[in-house]
């Protein structure tokens, strides 16, 4: 079901004009789809049931969207037993969850949701100033608009001071004064999340890692994704790996399509001579570190091992 939901989405994104690639063969992953339209980029996590996405999973998403500019999204289309309804965003461990019609509507219809779940049910954000603005042009009371919405007058109140109402309020609302209602931001609707720096490399790949902190790099390791760090030279993100796995040409393969699409740097940091072929990553011998003393040293290395 994940991957027919992948196909799925892929095909939106493509009607829509991003450019994408699918990360679905390589474990582990934090995100499936990356995808890139003009200043958009979109890290997309595809679950089948939402309840399967766990606490760790989530956060680092979250954080290499910060770290890349980016839209974290999951799509989905259950929680436990039940459908996720179009038009709906659902949260799950602070990112914004939708299933793939609402995805559609979004991406390539352009239209935001408005509607979304919390504990208690479904909810609408009012524009305050709009709701104040209305009842007054229309001559109500607070207590008019009260008892025309079956509410109390200090619900209305609050209203006007930006609190939510239930999907049957607003349906009210809607019949009195039409649309004064906030649609939901999902390319900003995280909140700001804490980078976490605490690395568990070990052995090879630490010392890579402290080399790079020691000519003045700025590090941030990832667990669950194909790269291992996300650099920082002077203004620049690079995506970098360091691990030396048994297929290193393909697990270059996939950081190279994953450069491409969010155009970035990508670098590879090896032992030994690697005879692979991907022009969208530098292969960098480790010990041509010892060379590099500062940001915009490496940032040269890697030019002139690119040009050659």
């Amino acid at each position: 079901m994940q991957i027919a939901i992948v196909k799925s989405v892929l095909k939106i994104l493509s009607k829509a004009g991003y450019i994408v690639t699918d990360l679905i063969e390589t474990k582990p992953r934090c995100f499936d789809i990356v995808a890139r339209k003009n200043d958009t980029i979109l890290l997309l996590k595809i679950l089948y049931n939402i309840e399967s996405l766990k606490p760790e999973m989530a956060r680092e998403m979250k954080v290499i969207a910060k770290l890349l500019k980016a839209s974290p999204i999951v799509i989905g289309e259950k929680y436990k037993n039940d459908y996720l309804d179009r038009g709906v965003v659902y949260n799950r461990h602070g990112l914004p969850v939708i299933n793939t019609a609402t995805f559609y509507d979004f991406v390539v219809e352009g239209i935001y949701p408005f509607i979304y779940s919390s504990p208690g049910g479904y909810f609408v954000k009012i524009d305050s100033v709009k709701f104040r603005e209305m009842r007054e042009k229309l001559g109500y009371s607070l207590g008019d608009l009260a008892n025309l919405l079956g509410v109390s007058r200090r619900s209305v109140k609050k209203y006007e001071e930006d609190a939510d109402a239930s999907i049957e309020t607003a349906l009210k609302i809607e019949e009195v004064f039409g649309s004064v209602f906030k649609s939901i931001d999902i390319l900003n609707f995280v909140e700001d999340e804490e980078i976490d720096l605490r690395c568990d490399f070990v052995g090879r790949e630490r010392e890579i890692l402290e080399k790079l902190e020691c000519i003045g790099v700025r590090v941030y390791p990832i667990r669950l994704a194909p790269f291992d760090i996300v650099s920082q030279a002077e203004d620049e993100k690079i995506l970098t790996g360091v691990k030396q796995v048994r297929e290193i040409d393909r697990r270059a393969n996939i950081l190279g399509r994953i450069s491409k699409v969010l155009s970035t740097k990508a670098v590879y940091i090896v032992d030994k001579e690697v005879r692979v072929d991907v022009n969208s990553v530098t292969f960098v011998m480790r010990d041509e570190l010892e060379c590099v003393s500062s940001p915009r040293d490496f940032l040269s290395l890697l030019r002139e091992k690119s040009k050659s």
